[in-house]
């Protein structure tokens, strides 16, 4: 059994029952904001050693409770599949057991949005499905409220789209597919933001992110800090990891503007909060997306 996906059922319990507080009518159900990073390997972040900066994911490690011991899938799709079903990823089929854009789940299928959203929840996905490509298939069939990011999987940082091909346009916001300019990671994490922000408690926002999978690029304020690092003397992979780890601190970023948010509302006390990876990070990749990003090959 996955240990986060145990987690996840103890969540939602917490919030079916809730902890009444003195003073108070009925249960109190807390909020929960449940990122996921996109294969970030486990030495890719501050506190287990990396050179990487990530102030935010470290001080959340340092003032929370690592499972330093819980499993994954080893691709995206079956990871995210368990993650919200609580079953095991086979049990949907072998569209379920590898990188897919085949529908995961049968309609009707619980899972732990819809059970949330059954116990009062307003619920949310801002960032990548990749249970289902189509917008037949998307969030919104499967208990979110809203949805919004990409339908596949990797998406390139700027354009948005996918590999060329049917599935190439996967920008969409509850199911519609659109168009819209601006950085992935920066749009994916304002929507969540926003919806945080916005909503009445209780709420279940999932930020499920395409970084830091390939294609690997940032906004220029990310790279500044690596500009002049070495870490490698070949400077075409240099070049690559700087990217790269310019990549992750964006991340970091979006993970600390995000529980920002939890204490600029008033609603960090009490809140369920909760960091991972889907799987371990990648050694190499280029850019199959429909974009101008270089390949990466190094990580």
């Amino acid at each position: 059994m996955m240990r986060h996906v145990f987690c996840l059922a103890v969540a939602a319990g917490l919030a079916a029952v809730g902890t009444a507080r003195a003073g108070e009518e009925g249960p109190r159900r807390p909020n929960i904001l449940l990122i996921v990073a996109d294969d970030l390997g486990w030495k890719d972040v501050g506190y287990h050693g990396s050179e990487i900066q990530t102030p935010n994911i470290d001080e959340l490690a340092r003032t929370g409770v690592e499972l330093d011991a819980h499993y994954v899938q080893p691709v995206c799709t079956p990871t995210r599949a368990a993650l919200l079903s609580g079953r095991y990823p086979g049990r949907f089929g072998p569209q379920a057991l590898a990188p897919s854009n085949l529908r995961v789940y049968p309609p009707g299928t619980e899972t732990l949005a819809s059970m949330l959203k059954s116990a009062g929840y307003a619920t949310h996905l801002a960032g990548k499905w990749h249970l289902g490509s189509r917008p037949e298939w998307s969030p919104n069939h499967y208990g979110f409220d809203a949805s919004y990011g990409s339908l596949t999987g990797a998406v390139d940082p700027w354009t948005h789209k996918y590999r060329p091909g049917v599935y190439e346009r996967t920008w969409h916001r509850d199911g519609a597919i659109f168009d819209e300019e601006g950085n992935a990671t920066e749009l994916v994490a304002g929507r969540a933001i926003d919806w945080i922000k916005e909503r009445k408690a209780p709420w279940f926002v999932y930020v499920p992110f395409q970084a830091v999978h390939i294609p690997i690029d940032t906004p220029p304020e990310y790279k500044k800090p690596y500009a002049d690092k070495k870490f490698y003397d070949d400077p075409v992979k240099n070049e690559s990891y700087r990217r790269f780890a310019a990549f992750v601190s964006q991340l970091d970023a979006k993970v600390g503007q995000h529980v920002a948010a939890l204490d600029e509302t008033g609603r960090r006390d009490g809140a369920l909060v909760i960091f991972t990876s889907d799987n371990d990070g990648l050694p190499s990749g280029g850019n199959p997306c429909v974009g101008d990003v270089p390949p990466t090959p190094v990580r």
